[in-house]
């Protein structure tokens, strides 16, 4: 039996057997891992922290034959203030969703990181929420290899002068004459703002301030856009 450690974050856990849990982490060092966390559901286990979403921590576990077990666990950072804020959580479970999803069971040091800046813009700084969300997709689109392009039409290579619209089909930006039945119109407004949020690192997301149906309408196109590319329906969105 091997013991090994790593750097992660609990994506979720769920009730296994009795006592026990299953948690789903993201790691640094091996990218997404399932772990079973004994007797956690007992009234005095020492390591219930660890079974909660949004845990960030230095695991030691036990591995055999490819199946893992928590013996410790030293936490880093919980992200209590996304746990007890319901906007909040919203916006984190967004973000553990997408990774779960995206992220397979190799390493991944850049979107770690991204994740991590995400999670401690949404515990720390005064951005609006919403704005984190939306960079937070535009950067997901980017890793998927479907990364809007704000300078001119996917389809023509013009640059945009008038409407902008994305198709659906394609996940691309393209402007009125290439449009298709298949795209969803952007106003102005709403591209000039997502366009500022994806040149905009999440350090420096506070200072963008709008009115939040504007950021509203944004994600709802940008959600929609999303579950095509990925196939799937985000459930922390609904």
């Amino acid at each position: 039996m091997e013991q090994i450690k790593f750097n992660g974050i609990v994506l979720k856990a769920v009730d296994y057997k009795d006592k026990d849990k299953l948690l789903t982490i993201f790691t640094l060092e091996l990218g997404i891992l399932t772990a079973t966390l004994k007797g956690v559901n007992q009234d005095k286990a020492k390591l219930k922290f660890a079974a909660m979403p949004f845990c960030f921590a230095e695991f030691v576990a036990t591995s055999k034959n490819g199946f893992y077990t928590i013996t410790e666990c030293m936490q880093i950072e919980s992200f209590y203030n996304i746990i007890s804020n319901y906007n909040k959580s919203i916006a984190g479970f967004l973000g553990l969703e997408i990774s779960s999803i995206i992220i397979q069971n190799v390493p991944d040091e850049l979107w770690f990181i991204t994740l991590i800046n995400y999670l401690k813009t949404l515990e720390f700084s005064n951005c609006n929420d919403y704005v984190a969300m939306i960079k937070f997709i535009l950067t997901a689109l980017n890793k998927i290899g479907y990364g809007l392009s704000f300078d001119c039409c996917s389809e023509c290579g013009l640059k945009f002068v008038g409407d902008v619209y994305i198709n659906m089909e394609m996940g691309e930006l393209e402007c009125a004459t290439c449009k298709s039945a298949n795209s969803t119109k952007l106003t102005r407004q709403q591209f000039a703002v997502l366009n500022i949020i994806n040149n905009t690192d999440f350090a420096s997301l506070s200072s963008i301030k709008q009115k939040d149906e504007v950021y509203i309408s944004i994600l709802t196109v940008l959600k929609h856009n999303l579950q095509l590319r990925l196939g799937t329906t985000l459930k922390s969105l609904k």
